[in-house]
């Protein structure tokens, strides 16, 4: 169509062919005279639009450089990086056939992402996933508890590197790691102790890191128990209904677990904290109702696990950290609601039984053959009394010649050989020798026997306390839950020890003691005589 060049608003040619093309114009407004956005004719987004995109792309590279620390062309190649690197990753999962670990990497991606912007999301997720990582592995990438360290490590961290109080966390726990690390030059098989290290070395790391952190905020300790326990509340439920639905005990095996093939003994000890932790605030009279419910189940789970060693820790954990620092009056209360309890988990099917069996296997075995380990161990320990064999290198050692040397029962012929220790202080003996046992005993005992800063130092003390009991009878320093309590404990006993400090140095000062007048006056003499002798 041909248009009137002069008409305004109209779309036309010009009278000279050669400007036609430029001559063509877009209508500044319809027919109704409303105005019109160029870019939707053309088909592009609004200019605003675009400007709105790009200043919030800018704001995000900005706040990432400034958690990173780094500037504005680093974000970038980062992000460049990132998408190169989940491209690839894309394609040799399409080819491999990896699909569904690789969709749960992508799906924590935006976790990962808001982790350095909130670092305390990973550490609640590594106190949610800790009761249950045998529940959440993505096949040959692990434990998602795992990466959670890794990640709360990372995004507390290393942005606070400079300003990190790693003084928190005890020397002697420092010398520990060291000396493991240098059993590797003694170790009797290297690679048992090269498996071991980045264990040891993922869990004092984040135990620094937590020690640190609880330092600054205090306040993050119950919440980050109350995560666990709540974890640890639905593993219990799940045990128990395994338990209740399996059929008839007939024998002292026939234990609770909440999964298949799970260690009973180990579900145990996952269960004792929250137990501790659930009485306390029941207690306390904080969430009667959830901590009460609790307790109930992590009790009668634990007792159904057949495991002897929990018992007899949480027994003890009661009446010598729970009760003593309740009035008279919750005191009975208290062992009345026990004894209750008791007597109301024992009328469950089967239960009685076990409790029957496990403690007449005891006897007959001497603690499922312990008594032999421990025999064997301090033959192992007489091997290298000064080193030890090296870090995670018992079983190595428990070797069929060392189990004859010792001359032990019946029991242990017949499981001869690579068992471990099942007992944390006679293991760290015959492993790291007597310096090693001394540093572990100089990084618990202390955290066990004195109470750190704070109202929630009593829970946490009782709950570790719990754990290193257990430790006499079961291997647990490779476990999460064991670490996550050091590190509660060191950064409270960190605040505890200023706060003693800081009254030390605010203490008023000591009057002097009174002077008689008689030896005011000698004094006064002796001193105006010697005046007048340096004059004189």
């Amino acid at each position: 169509m041909v248009g009137d060049p002069g008409r305004r608003g109209s779309i036309g040619y010009a009278a000279d062919p050669a400007s036609a093309l430029v001559s063509v114009r877009l209508p500044a407004s319809r027919e109704d005279r409303t105005p019109v956005n160029r870019d939707h004719v053309i088909g592009r987004a609004p200019r605003h639009e675009l400007a709105a995109v790009a200043e919030g792309v800018r704001s995000t590279a900005q706040r990432m450089g400034l958690v990173l620390g780094i500037g504005d062309r680093a974000v970038g190649t980062v992000l460049l990086a990132a998408m190169s690197v989940i491209g690839m990753v894309a394609g040799v999962a399409t080819r491999t056939g990896s699909v569904v670990p690789v969709l749960g990497v992508a799906a924590a991606l935006p976790v990962v992402l808001a982790s350095f912007r909130w670092p305390l999301i990973p550490l609640f997720a590594f106190a949610l996933l800790t009761p249950i990582e045998e529940v959440v592995v993505i096949g040959p990438l692990g434990s998602l508890s795992r990466y959670a360290e890794i990640l709360f490590i990372a995004a507390y961290g290393l942005p606070r590197l400079g300003r990190l109080r790693i003084r928190a966390m005890p020397a002697a726990a420092w010398g520990y790691v060291a000396w493991a690390t240098l059993s590797l030059a003694w170790a009797v098989d290297g690679s048992a102790t090269m498996t071991e290290l980045p264990i040891l070395g993922l869990l004092f790391a984040t135990a620094v890191v937590l020690a640190a952190l609880v330092t600054e905020r205090p306040a993050v300790v119950r919440p980050l128990l109350w995560t666990y326990t709540m974890s640890a509340g639905v593993m219990a439920v799940v045990g128990l209904v395994a338990f209740l639905t399996s059929g008839d005990v007939t024998g002292p095996n026939d234990r609770a677990a909440a999964l298949e093939g799970q260690n009973p003994a180990y579900y145990a000890a996952i269960l004792l904290p929250a137990f501790v932790f659930s009485l306390h605030e029941f207690l306390s009279g904080r969430l009667v109702v959830l901590s009460a419910s609790i307790a109930v189940l992590a009790a009668g789970a634990i007792i159904a696990s057949g495991t002897r060693a929990a018992w007899v820790s949480a027994v003890l954990v009661v009446f010598l950290f729970i009760l003593p620092r309740l009035t008279p009056a919750r005191r009975v209360a208290t062992v009345g609601l026990t004894a209750a309890l008791a007597l109301g988990v024992v009328q469950v099917p089967g239960v009685m039984t076990l409790i029957v069996d496990r403690a007449a296997l005891a006897v007959s075995t001497g603690g499922a053959g312990r008594t032999d380990i421990w025999t064997v161990g301090l033959t192992i320990y007489e091997s290298a009394p000064l080193t030890g064999v090296g870090l995670a290198n018992f079983p190595i050692a428990y070797t069929p010649e060392r189990v004859r040397e010792s001359d032990v029962g019946i029991y242990s012929v017949e499981n001869p050989a690579y068992r471990a220790p099942h007992n944390i202080a006679l293991g760290t003996l015959a492993e790291l020798g007597p310096f090693g046992l001394a540093l572990l005993a100089a990084l618990l005992g202390p955290l066990v026997f004195r109470r750190g800063w704070g109202p929630d130092a009593a829970v946490v003390q009782a709950a570790l306390a719990s754990l290193v009991t257990t430790g006499l009878f079961l291997d647990i320093l490779n476990r999460k839950q064991l670490w996550l309590l050091i590190g509660l404990a060191c950064g409270l006993a960190y605040l505890a020890a200023r706060e003693r400090l800081g009254n030390e140095f605010s203490a008023p000062p000591i009057p002097a003691s009174p002077v008689s007048p008689v030896a005011t006056g000698v004094i006064s003499t002796a001193g105006q005589a010697a005046a007048g002798s340096r004059h004189g």
